[in-house]
């Protein structure tokens, strides 16, 4: 599915962003480990924001919880609500750039840190997805060892896990509780 040609990459930034924090710990736990998660995205945010800072990692984990609250919420006024604020907090503003030879519109700010650049450009993502697509696109796993969240890109909706592990992790536990009965 494509959301959009601004929106792909942000959309999985931002589940990868809040994916970092997972049952068995967080996987942004220190200065290094923000950078070496931004690294795969660096192509996006290089010479628009700042490299990540000791600074930002607090700021990071704090937009990793409020894009969690979004992506697992089935409300689209409370969604839209955490996406206003997300966007204000870290000043998304509308641009006009032709860097790829055709005018395209840009929300993040320029020459600001990494964690305003990541707020702004996950949330625009999201908000393309809630405008586009509705928040019956947003899940957390269904698996019970995983919360995980994912975008269902499914044509009739009906995604339950964020991965084929779990997925078939869950159906051969559920084969092997119905063989037990």
């Amino acid at each position: 599915m494509n959301f959009s040609h601004y929106s792909d990459r942000p959309v999985a930034l931002a589940v990868d962003l809040v994916n970092t924090s997972q049952m068995d710990g967080d996987q942004i736990a220190t200065p290094d480990q923000l950078e070496a998660f931004l690294e795969s995205y660096a192509e996006m945010w290089a010479g628009v924001a700042t490299p990540p800072k000791a600074a930002d990692l607090e700021k990071v984990r704090k937009l990793r919880s409020d894009l969690r609250t979004v992506l697992a919420t089935r409300d689209e006024a409370v969604a839209a609500d955490m996406i206003n604020e997300i966007l204000a907090e870290h000043g998304a503003a509308p641009r006009v750039s032709t860097h790829s030879g055709e005018p395209h519109l840009h929300f993040e700010p320029i020459g600001t840190s990494i964690s305003s650049w990541l707020g702004a450009i996950t949330a625009m993502g999201l908000a393309t997805v809630i405008i586009e697509n509705g928040v019956e696109r947003f899940g957390v796993c269904g698996a019970s060892s995983c919360e995980d969240v994912y975008i269902d890109t499914s044509r009739n909706r009906s995604r339950r896990h964020c991965s084929t592990t779990c997925s078939t992790r869950e159906a051969v536990a559920a084969y092997r509780a119905r063989q037990a009965e």
